[in-house]
């Protein structure tokens, strides 16, 4: 395991562990979170034949980390800012690795999971994408949340903005894992259920009874077989 640092972008990096290499998994963090708490989970692909890359995000680790995650005005004003930079800098993360997108496998938690879902969509033809309590409907999501939490509705420009980088705005083909908690209290599953109901692409989509918003064993061993089937 290293680190790579230049005048781009910071990552971590989990070589594969076995010589029959199988692809590149880019994993992304949630909200509030570091690349070192997926340590465990990193070190647990790269012992299945996967290189796994943790890149840091914006306003996390060394990148200005923010000093109050779960204040609800944080959250209001950065939570889109992260997901949308993240998904840019794709583009440069791969041509940092020199790794074409059609060996990479976009894997991403919570905030990560949107991440991860908007990355796939901008990087067509990727080799598939993981989701766990994210949403890959990024306009749904925002209008169900505010609606939830009694928040003023979106400006056109906001709408806008999201539609940019909304996965359900452009086609995709990626073969598609989405796991998520029935009884999920942050990000709700209707936001997931939503995308899956709206895409035509080829999409697993594995629920779980009395999950909130947390990684189960179930999730991880039902990854694990996806990869196996898939990869």
């Amino acid at each position: 395991m290293h680190t790579v640092n230049d005048s781009v972008l910071l990552f971590r990096t989990y070589p594969a562990k076995h010589q029959k290499h199988r692809n590149t998994i880019c994993l992304y963090h949630g909200w509030g979170s570091s690349v070192t708490k997926y340590d465990e989970f990193a070190r647990m692909l790269s012992g299945k034949g996967f290189t796994v890359i943790v890149p840091e995000l914006i306003l996390h680790d060394s990148r200005n980390a923010l000093g109050a995650y779960f204040d609800q005005g944080i959250v209001e004003q950065h939570f889109w800012e992260i997901v949308f930079q993240s998904i840019e800098e794709s583009e440069t993360l791969m041509k940092q690795l020199n790794i074409p997108k059609e060996n990479i496998i976009w894997l991403g938690v919570s905030m990560g999971g949107f991440i991860a879902s908007g990355a796939a969509a901008k990087q067509q033809g990727s080799a598939g994408l993981i989701n766990i309590n994210g949403s890959g409907s990024f306009l749904f999501a925002e209008q169900l949340l505010r609606s939830r939490d009694k928040r003023t509705t979106l400006s056109t420009s906001e709408e806008q903005h999201l539609r940019k980088y909304d996965p359900l705005s452009q086609e995709q083909v990626t073969p598609t894992l989405l796991l998520h908690g029935e009884d999920d209290e942050v990000i709700p599953i209707a936001t997931q259920q939503h995308y899956v109901d709206s895409t035509n692409n080829d999409v697993t989509f594995l629920k779980y009874p009395n999950i909130n918003h947390t990684v189960s064993d179930d999730m991880i061993t039902d990854i694990l077989n996806w990869l196996d089937e898939h990869f």
